[in-house]
C-alpha cells in the first residue's frame, strides 16, 4: 500500500487533515477558520467524493475550499471540475519554490 506522502507527492504538513480511502488521499489545510485549501491524490481508479463528503460532515465551521494548481495540469484542473470546484481564475502566482507559474484557481462553497 502507498503512503500518504507518496500518494501526495510529498510530506503533509503536520496540521493537514487527512482523509483516506484506500489509495486515495484528501489533504486539508486551514487558510482561515472558515476557508481551506484542498489537494486530493490518488492511485489510478480511486475517487475523491467520499473524502470530501466526510470532511463537510466533520468540520461544519468549514464554508469553502481552495484548490490551486498549475494551469496545464489537465488531469487534476479536470478531477477539481469533476469533484464540484468551480474556476475562479487563472493568473500568474509565486509557487513556495519561488517559480512563478501560471495557476488555475478553483473553489467550492459549503453544499
Amino acid at each position: 500500500m502507498m503512503t500518504d506522502a507518496e500518494i501526495l507527492g510529498a510530506v503533509p504538513p503536520e496540521n493537514a487533515i487527512l482523509y483516506r480511502d484506500g489509495d486515495a488521499v484528501g489533504m486539508l489545510l486551514p487558510i482561515t477558520p472558515s476557508v481551506w485549501e484542498v489537494h486530493c491524490g490518488a492511485a489510478q481508479a480511486m475517487r475523491g467524493k467520499a473524502s470530501l463528503s466526510e470532511f463537510w460532515s466533520d468540520h461544519p465551521e468549514v464554508q469553502e475550499l481552495i484548490g490551486v494548481m498549475k494551469s496545464e495540469h489537465l488531469c487534476a484542473r479536470y478531477n477539481a471540475a469533476r469533484l464540484g470546484f468551480e474556476r475562479v481564475n487563472t493568473t500568474p502566482i509565486t509557487w513556495p519554490d519561488g517559480t512563478v507559474r501560471n495557476t488555475a484557481d478553483y473553489r467550492m462553497k459549503r453544499p
